[in-house]
C-alpha cells in the first residue's frame, strides 16, 4: 500500500497523482497502480492494476501523470490526499543513459509527456518539444528544471503537429514519447533528412499482468514478437513494425 500526497487535476480529465515513499525505478519505465477498496466498491473493481509511467521521482515521493478513460482511471481520480493505492514495480526497459557529449532532444505528444519529465532531469540540457491537440499540462514542470526558458517548445492545435518544427540533425539522440502516428512521423523525417539521429520511442499497448507473463502487451518487431512491458516500452525506431504500432 502506498499513501497518497496529493492528486490533482492539470487538465480536463488528466492528474498528476503523488505518492509517499522511497519509490526505484528509472526514466521510461511504469509501475501497475490500481487504487484500494473504496467504500461501496469492491474490492475486485477494478480486476486489473493500470500501467502508468513515472513521471516524476524524489527522495520521498514518486508520481504519475493520467488521463480519465475507463473504470480504473476514474476510481484512481476519486482517491484524495491520506488515501491509499496499490503500486507494484518498476518494470519495464525505459530510455537508455546516453554520453554527456551527445546532443539529446526530448520530443512528447499529448499524455506522452508523462515519461519525459524523468528524463528532462536527467538530461537537463536537452530540447524539449511538447505537443497538445487541445489544452496543455504539465509544461510549469518543465519550465522549472531547464538551464533555459528556450530549451522548451511547445505546439498546440490538431493543425500545428510537433514533429513539423524538430529539425532532426541537429540532435544524436532523440527519446520520444506520444501517438504512433507523430512517432512514426519522427522517424520518417529523421530517414527522409537522412539523419544519423538515434530515436528512442516509448510504447503504448494495452497489458493485464506487466511482467511478461500474459503476452497481451506483445509487439512485431525486427527481432519477432516483443513484449512492451518487458523488452519495452522503450524500443528503437528501426526495432519496430510500423503497421502493428499504428493498428494499437
Amino acid at each position: 500500500m502506498a499513501n497518497i500526497i496529493s492528486n490533482i487535476q492539470v487538465a480536463p480529465s488528466v492528474y498528476v497523482i503523488k505518492v509517499a515513499g522511497q519509490w526505484a525505478g528509472a526514466m521510461g519505465q511504469f509501475y501497475m497502480v490500481r487504487p484500494c477498496a473504496m467504500q461501496g466498491i469492491a474490492l475486485t473493481d477494478p480486476l486489473l492494476s493500470r500501467p502508468l509511467s513515472i513521471h516524476d521521482q524524489g527522495d520521498d515521493y514518486i508520481a504519475f501523470l493520467y488521463r480519465v478513460t475507463g473504470r480504473g482511471t476514474t476510481l484512481l481520480a476519486n482517491v484524495q490526499a491520506g488515501q491509499e493505492i496499490q503500486l507494484s514495480g518498476p518494470f519495464g526497459n525505459g530510455f537508455p543513459i546516453v554520453d554527456e557529449h551527445e546532443s539529446v532532444a526530448l520530443v512528447g505528444g499529448g499524455m506522452g509527456v508523462a515519461p519525459l519529465l524523468l528524463a528532462a532531469k536527467h538530461y537537463y540540457q536537452a530540447e524539449i518539444y511538447l505537443g497538445f491537440n487541445h489544452q496543455s499540462f504539465a509544461v510549469e514542470s518543465f519550465e522549472q528544471i531547464v538551464d533555459r526558458a528556450d530549451q522548451i517548445h511547445i505546439t498546440q492545435g490538431q493543425y500545428h503537429q510537433i514533429t513539423d518544427i524538430i529539425d532532426p540533425t541537429l540532435y544524436s539522440v532523440i527519446m520520444a514519447c506520444g501517438p504512433a502516428g507523430m512517432l512514426q512521423a519522427l522517424a520518417e523525417k529523421i530517414k527522409a533528412m537522412r539523419a544519423s539521429t538515434l530515436l528512442y520511442i516509448s510504447t503504448e499497448k494495452r497489458m493485464a499482468c506487466g511482467i511478461g507473463a500474459c503476452l497481451t502487451c506483445s509487439i512485431q518487431t525486427v527481432h519477432g514478437n516483443r513484449r512492451v512491458c518487458k523488452e519495452g516500452p522503450v524500443f528503437t525506431a528501426e526495432e519496430v513494425n510500423w503497421n502493428d504500432l499504428s493498428h494499437m
